[in-house]
């Protein structure tokens, strides 16, 4: 029987390996496979245990033969030692004999990617003329998604509001020599203020209020990724151009589960999925004023292609 030895690829190999360009270009590889109907994600595993939340998303490729699973989660007492909350690992699978081939951290991954899906929708979807972003959360995933929304639209004035305005204050110096930045206390405020709102939170009651949400505004709703979360008024869904990542998981996870649970929104009032508009098959944003809105849930698809990304980069 012949040896085979998977190769183990830490944060620092995918630190050195990926860049957020890298990740934006994988992201939309990940979408435009799935539309092209060669990939699909699987059904999500998600479960809440005492004080942590774990889960397992899993997706194939037939045509790249890329196949393989994330599995992970939130681990709050991590908090405790400086290390993060959430911990997960990407591990390949070879699609001919099923070894695992490639077992990948999963950390600095899923921060690029989600972040580069935020930056892909704001791209496909917000106004042309966009000045100001409003980010909601101050957490471990705020600045990568800052700075992938700034490298995507050339945003003047960025502002944060979190629970937390120290946090939000910190993560505003972060970006005093890229643009203007500020942290703001009033939610409602923020939101009236901004072009596109970027929402980070791990909220299970909505945040932002549909009658703050000015017509033309971009949302951008990455928080929701377990069943129980929402961030944003069920009514806002109604009024809004509704765009997703994976349409199964967003009516079971993502923030689209609390309006389709109400009857509001029905699975088919959902147009698809930013793949469906960069084929062509649907329009993006039709007019000025409507008020557009990705729910990102985070798929495997996106985890595995940045994975065979930074295995295919080590081996070269």
């Amino acid at each position: 029987m012949t040896s085979f030895q998977p190769v183990i690829l830490s944060e620092a190999d995918v630190r050195s390996s990926m860049t957020r360009g890298d990740a934006l270009k994988v992201v939309r590889d990940a979408f435009m496979a799935a539309t092209a109907g060669t990939a699909r994600n699987f059904p999500v595993v998600r479960e809440k245990l005492t004080g942590r939340v774990f889960g397992i998303k899993s997706a194939v490729d037939e045509a790249r033969q890329v196949l393989g699973f994330k599995a992970g989660g939130a681990f709050p007492s991590n908090l405790a030692n400086g290390e993060s909350a959430h911990q997960s690992s990407v591990m390949l699978i070879d699609f001919e004999t099923g070894r695992v081939c490639a077992i990948v951290s999963g950390n600095h991954i899923t921060a690029l990617r989600t972040a580069a899906a935020s930056a892909l929708s704001i791209d496909l979807l917000a106004r042309p003329d966009v000045r100001s972003v409003g980010v909601v959360g101050a957490g471990a995933q705020a600045e990568a998604h800052i700075r992938a929304a700034l490298d995507v639209r050339g945003f003047e004035v960025v502002r944060i509001w979190s629970r937390s305005n120290s946090r939000a204050e910190h993560l505003a110096g972060s970006f005093k020599d890229t643009c203007e930045c500020e942290a703001i206390s009033d939610l409602r405020s923020m939101i009236g203020l901004s072009d596109v709102v970027i929402t980070l939170t791990p909220s299970t009651e909505p945040l932002i209020d549909n009658e703050w949400v000015r017509a033309g505004t971009h949302l951008a709703c990455m928080g929701a990724d377990t069943a129980g979360k929402q961030e944003v008024d069920v009514r806002l869904l109604t009024r809004a151009r509704v765009f997703t990542d994976d349409i199964e998981q967003s009516v079971t996870i993502g923030e689209c589960q609390s309006a389709v649970r109400s009857g509001l929104l029905a699975r088919r009032d959902i147009v698809g999925t930013l793949g469906d508009i960069m084929s062509g098959t649907h329009a993006g944003r039709t007019r000025q004023d409507e008020i557009t809105l990705f729910d990102g849930t985070g798929v495997a698809l996106q985890d595995l292609f940045a994975a065979q990304f930074v295995l295919d980069r080590a081996r070269t």
